[in-house]
């Protein structure tokens, strides 16, 4: 089944680039799988990790096409892992830190390692390119953005304390956003 999902979601993600660089989208999705799969051996959960952005971000993408082309619960757990773009982007974050807290462990895995993979981007990139990072993304102001990830560390302390994922994701918001 991960076979099939990174299948599934490279071709989805064709064509598509990390903000602001020339690295292949679908790298992102990948590394959230990884990161999944450090926590669990579940195989939904890892597939659902690595299509979390499908329904999102990919034309013509669907809850309905992922239960059928995957299972009911990959649906669900990718369903639960995407934005409402209609909403704000505080509205939009609020809703994810607040839906963290108290969403089922798989899903809080999941917006664990996708925070994870970005915070490695940010702090793979923020040396290099300095203050012109936040420019990539919609929200433009560096500490806007550290409210963000420092909310979803608070949702997740209380259940991922000592975990390494979440313990290298602590580690990289205090190193970036203080």
């Amino acid at each position: 089944m991960v076979d099939r999902a990174i299948e599934f979601a490279s071709k989805a993600h064709e064509g598509q680039f990390r903000k602001g660089t020339k690295r292949p989208y679908i790298v992102h999705p990948i590394e959230v799988g990884d990161i999944v799969a450090s926590m669990t051996r579940d195989e939904e959960v890892i597939s659902a990790a690595i299509l979390h952005d499908t329904i999102e971000d990919c034309r013509g993408i669907t809850r309905e096409m992922l239960a059928e082309e995957f299972t009911p619960r990959v649906a669900c757990m990718v369903a639960q892992e995407s934005e409402d773009k209609s909403l704000t982007w505080i509205e939009r974050k609020g809703a994810t830190i607040r839906r963290l807290k108290d969403a089922d462990r798989e899903i809080q895995m999941i917006g664990l390692a996708d925070k994870l993979s970005n915070m490695r981007d940010i702090n793979r990139d923020y040396p290099v390119v300095g203050e012109e990072l936040w420019n990539r993304f919609r929200m433009k102001d560096k500490d806007t953005i550290g409210w963000y990830y420092k909310g979803v560390r608070d949702a997740l302390v209380k259940d991922f304390a000592g975990i390494p994922a979440f313990e290298e994701y602590c580690s990289l918001v205090k190193k970036n956003f203080g």
